[in-house]
């Protein structure tokens, strides 16, 4: 093999190594992590179009069924078989192999909701064999399908309809804004698979940069071999570092627009509409109430409808400035008997503000990905050009 092939043999051997480890195993478990999220956001929107578990329907009707259901743990019963009640009815549920979610406390002091703030912290995605035991009265949400067995009604997993079941520790009346707004990874690059993959490449690659100094000239690869096998920690170098403080800036800014997007589809979802709520102005829900939708040209109109509105979307007035109209959503009579119909004002159309979030979104993600890039490559030149000449 001559000098120019070898030395090509090696270059696509360091770049091959990078892009594995650094790339492809690490941006493949970031769509995997987001799309798990998007699949459990989407459980909970799925969920508040079934009906709440009664007492009618546990013991009315022999047919299984799907529903949602608040409840506390009760007893929990052959290490796995979890009993949880609520005033009405009591029911039972196996955690063997169902993950959980465990939702970061909201309180009503400091609620992130009421203050108009996201939560930084993620649902902690679980199983039942790492956590042993739960305290009795913790807040359980279930949803899925309702079967009997021997005269008991028990919630049931199946490939078709799996459960979905999420502890949580914030008022009923937030936990489904809650869950939708953590409901999302806040860097999915950084996840499960990100650890070992940089470790095992920048091993791997200061291995192969020992191997080839020690060959006649090798030098300049053997450099570009030390300065891969550094990628994991070179974003967090001055002068990059400027850039990285960029990227992580304006992707926050990304995942609140994210959830916003989601938090504006809540109610859009009742109606199930792809344009905004037109002619239908109230659906009757699963439960049988009606929720309604008010379009109002002024604020104050709009917060006359109901005594006590959750103002979720105040943020959203950057992403429109002249607002024409208010969506006020609710039930009729300011009714509260389902926590996930909630009562919510609108500054503008929920359907083009939710597209607006999105496109906002997307380019925020595109500055923050171009921002790190720029702060690797300028530290990346910076090494490669430092350490060269020292070598060669």
């Amino acid at each position: 093999m001559t000098l120019q092939a070898a030395v090509n043999q090696h270059l696509f051997n360091i770049v091959l190594i990078t892009l594995f480890f650094y790339g492809i195993v690490p941006i493949a478990g970031a769509f995997f992590v987001r799309n798990r999220w998007r699949r459990f956001r989407n459980s909970l929107m799925q969920a508040s179009l079934r009906p709440s578990l009664s007492y009618k329907a546990v013991h009315g009707s022999d047919n299984p069924g799907l529903y949602r259901f608040f409840g506390s743990l009760q007893a929990i019963q052959d290490d796995n078989i979890l009993w949880i009640a609520n005033s009405d009815v009591s029911v039972s549920l196996d955690l063997e192999g169902l993950p959980l979610y465990i939702l970061p406390s909201a309180t009503k002091e400091d609620s992130q909701l009421k203050s108009n703030m996201y939560p930084d912290e993620s649902p902690q995605r679980t199983s039942w064999n790492s956590l042993f035991s739960l305290p009795e009265k913790t807040s359980i949400f279930v949803s899925g399908e309702i079967v009997n067995e021997g005269g008991r009604s028990k919630f049931s997993n199946s490939k078709e309809n799996p459960l979905l079941v999420v502890i949580y520790d914030c008022e009923k009346s937030d936990f489904y804004s809650h869950a939708i707004l953590s409901g999302r990874q806040r860097n999915e690059y950084w996840n499960v698979f990100t650890p070992g993959t940089l470790t095992a490449g920048s091993f791997s690659l200061f291995i192969y940069f020992y191997l080839l100094i020690q060959m006649p000239y090798m030098n300049f690869i053997a450099v570009a071999a030390l300065s891969f096998s550094l990628v994991p920690v070179m974003p967090f170098l001055p002068p990059g570092l400027f850039f990285y403080y960029i990227y992580r800036y304006f992707w926050s800014k990304a995942r609140i627009l994210r959830a916003e997007r989601d938090l504006l589809k809540l109610p859009l979802n009742f109606f199930q509409e792809q344009g905004g709520i037109s002619d239908i102005k109230s659906v009757i829900l699963p439960g049988g109430n009606c929720y309604q939708c008010y379009i109002k040209n002024n604020q104050e109109d709009a917060l006359s409808i109901f005594n006590d509105i959750e103002r979720r979307a105040s943020s959203l007035k950057r992403v429109q400035n002249n607002i024409e109209e208010y969506y006020v959503f609710g039930l009729e009579n300011n009714e509260k008997n389902d926590p996930m119909a909630e009562t919510l004002i609108i500054p503008g159309n929920p359907y083009l503000l939710s597209q607006a979030s999105t496109k906002t979104a997307q380019k925020y993600e595109l500055i923050s990905v171009i921002s790190f890039a720029l702060g690797f490559l300028m530290n990346l030149l910076i090494f490669l050009t430092t350490i060269t000449i020292y070598v060669i």
